[in-house]
């Protein structure tokens, strides 16, 4: 745990060290979903959609969702699942394996079963995260045969095709470059809302990147309707399309290139951008620019945010980009001075 973090400003939270440091920092990297973007109506929802209808779909019986929207931030906050799709298929694979195991279709029974959502997320997080995580928790249910025979029927493909129907509806084919096959009518991406201004970032005296797990076209529609076109430059708007998934440091190293920093800030609100911005560090020659990283609460790991974030010994941490913003802002005279 970080002792040094304390309030330097309404919603802002900072050690001594980044304190100073923001004192020079002159591009602001963001992830987009929980930072830029409110996306509480829409991923979250979207991956309960795709495992309900999935599992609907292999013959299981539901009852409403399989699981619901609020219990993905246990997921979230084991670490890994950045990508929605690899969370929808994961927590699907979850209950195919118990279905395995008790030999039951009832999706309702399954997801009260032991181990519980809590208690299997929290496994994963203890196993590093991720799918990878995941199949090693789930080997402590199941033997390792009858494993296979799951994983042969997990249909990732199919499951993250839903998915992207779900999110973006009648748009699929602008978005994702695909035809619905499934879900037609309004996405769930039109439940989205900004969280920032145009006139915020506009005023602020920095330069702005992206690097997210979106691609280009979610990424795209989403800055468009939140009136946010033209700010990022295409060149420094690292989406995973162009081959770079978080937490690979890569597409901060990209974005270094593009921009030349003095001090980068990258903004996130989960722990694989936590990792991505630590592994920057720990990989970046003296002569790269350092990069502090912000840890955005209220995002995707919910209220397990600020612990989660302060366990890590993170150097920032703010309740909105609006107020780390203002905070930084103020501190430019200081350095102008």
């Amino acid at each position: 745990m970080n002792l040094e973090l304390r309030q330097v400003s309404d919603g802002v939270f900072a050690t001594s060290r980044a304190a100073m440091q923001a004192e020079v920092a002159d591009v602001i990297a963001f992830d987009m979903d929980g930072v830029l973007i409110n996306v509480h109506q829409s991923y979250p929802v979207v991956i309960c959609q795709a495992v309900t209808k999935y599992l609907e779909e292999v013959g299981f019986s539901t009852d409403g969702l399989a699981i619901l929207p609020e219990e993905t931030a246990y997921f979230k906050a084991a670490g890994g699942f950045n990508s929605d799709w690899s969370l929808a298929q994961g927590i699907t694979l979850s209950f195919l394996v118990k279905a395995q195991v008790f030999g039951s279709r009832d999706a309702m029974a399954l997801r009260r079963a032991d181990p519980d959502i809590p208690t299997l997320a929290r496994g994963v997080g203890q196993y590093g995260g991720g799918l990878s995580g995941l199949h090693r928790a789930l080997e402590n249910i199941i033997e390792l045969s009858d494993l296979e025979v799951v994983l042969q029927s997990w249909d990732r493909t199919r499951i993250t095709r839903l998915a992207q129907e779900f999110y973006a509806g009648d748009q699929s084919p602008t978005v994702f470059g695909i035809q619905n096959e499934t879900i037609s009518g309004p996405g769930f991406m039109l439940r989205e809302k900004s969280l920032v201004t145009r006139d915020l970032l506009t005023r602020a005296p920095f330069r702005y990147a992206i690097y997210t797990g979106r691609n280009q076209g979610e990424a795209k529609f989403a800055l468009s309707k939140a009136g946010l076109e033209g700010i990022i430059p295409d060149a420094a708007m690292i989406t995973e399309d162009r081959g770079y998934r978080k937490p690979d440091p890569r597409g901060l190293q990209k974005i270094v290139e593009q921009l030349s920093p003095r001090l980068l800030i990258y903004v996130g609100d989960n722990l694989d951008d936590w990792q991505t911005a630590t592994r920057y560090e720990t990989d970046r020659s003296l002569d790269d620019p350092p990069c502090l990283f912000c840890g955005m609460l209220g995002g995707s790991p919910g209220p397990l945010a600020y612990s989660l974030f302060q366990e890590r010994g993170v150097d920032l941490l703010a309740n909105s980009v609006v107020q780390l913003l203002d905070w930084l802002q103020a501190r430019q005279p200081q350095r102008l001075s």
